[in-house]
């Protein structure tokens, strides 16, 4: 491909990608209009049910696992979630995490409402489907609200039971938020095992299926995938699933706890000591602000975890920066290539490339200090032509 049709190349796909931003724009914004309509403070489950949509309705009902109700139409489905989502309710309170639980102490410390801060639209939509709370216009302003059936059964449930459980909800969330970021893909079993030996306790499998289920939706910082878990940042699955089995012998890297946790933020990013030295290396060249900064390290650390080679790298740089001579891009590569070496990759089961390069220089045999001491009387050395035993006094 010339210079030419490389660019026209090119163009067509930045205008892709602008058309696709643009779409997503146009169909985010359509989706936060159909959340807020009017509704009433304290408000009664019925009112709240009946101004869903037939979709959200079915959404309720699938999350709380409520059977033989697919062929209703919406009002006799608005007539059995009006029955049925007060009894699922202790339930769904027993799924939580402290984001969660802290968000319906506070409605129902208010009386039954609070304004809307800045909540995602699918964090928005997940506590909808859960039956958790639901926004709404009051008074002009924008509110999370939580039906009076909903907030009795919250106050009959609330307690020290409640809370440690919220605790322990929490940090499987978080220890498998973490996992995942370093890992990229995991068996769930595998989170399993690596979660009871952090806490020190055995977990009950199918309430962490589901927490984690509720979670996904809530947070979206991992989903289900055919090999168990996977990161949201993962594009190719089965490559890294695939380069986990290339390893047998390689241990999944064992995170601390305070790792874990620090990486279950969310837009968490792993400053090493060669990725600060990399940033300040840039910034001798360019006025960078912190969150330059923290963009470059960003997206270098997803890169390279998405098997991006040094020129890639480069060339993202170059789509930002202006390099100032050819002596620049030679030292620029060097300090991309020691970034690379110092950084958890995903296929690599959270190791870096000099982690396990120094594990294998273990099993590697040091040369001996004098190799090739001919002179010694158990030496085998022959004349090539006659195939006699050379003496050590011979020429």
């Amino acid at each position: 491909m010339d210079q030419k049709e490389d660019n026209k190349t090119q163009d067509t796909l930045l205008r892709v990608i602008e058309l696709a931003k643009a779409y997503g724009e146009k169909l985010q914004a359509k989706r936060e209009l159909r959340l807020w309509k009017d509704i009433n403070v304290p408000c009664k489950l019925s009112d709240t049910i009946n101004r869903l949509t037939k979709a959200e309705m079915d959404s309720i009902r699938k999350n709380l696992e409520l059977k033989n109700l697919s062929a209703l139409r919406k009002n006799e489905l608005a007539a059995k979630l009006v029955n049925m989502v007060p009894l699922k309710y202790k339930q769904v309170i027993y799924n939580l995490d402290k984001e969660r639980y802290d968000l319906l102490k506070s409605i129902v410390k208010n009386s039954g409402s609070v304004l809307y801060k800045d909540l995602s639209v699918s964090k928005i939509e997940s506590l909808m489907a859960g039956s958790i709370v639901f926004p709404g216009v009051y008074n002009n302003q924008k509110v999370l609200a939580m039906p009076q059936e909903l907030i009795n059964v919250f106050l009959e449930t609330d307690g020290a039971e409640l809370e440690k459980t919220v605790q322990l909800n929490t940090e499987w969330i978080r220890l498998t938020h973490g996992f995942l970021y370093y890992y990229g893909v995991a068996d769930i079993r595998l989170i399993e095992e690596k979660i009871n030996q952090l806490t020190g306790e055995e977990m009950d499998f199918y309430k962490y299926i589901k927490v984690m289920s509720d979670a996904i939706d809530y947070y979206g910082q991992i989903r289900y995938c055919q090999y168990g878990f996977c990161d949201h940042r993962v594009f190719d699955v089965k490559e890294v699933f695939d380069e986990h089995k290339k390893r047998p012998t390689v241990e999944y890297y064992p995170f601390a706890r305070r790792q874990l946790l620090k990486a279950s933020e969310p837009d968490y990013i792993e400053k090493t000591p060669a990725m600060n030295k990399f940033t300040s290396f840039l910034s001798i060249y360019y006025d960078l602000t912190s969150e330059d900064k923290d963009e470059i390290a960003l997206q270098l650390n997803n890169m390279m975890n998405m098997g991006a080679n040094t020129q890639a790298i480069i060339d993202y740089l170059q789509s930002l920066l202006e390099f100032p001579s050819f002596e620049f891009v030679q030292e620029l590569a060097s300090q991309i290539m020691d970034v690379h070496n110092n950084t958890r990759m995903w296929i690599l089961k959270g190791h870096t490339p000099n982690e396990l390069f120094q594990e294998e220089m273990k099993f590697l045999r040091p040369l001996p200090d004098k190799p090739f001491m001919t002179g010694q009387t158990s030496s085998k050395v022959v004349d090539i032509n006659t195939r006699k035993k050379i003496g050590r006094n011979d020429p």
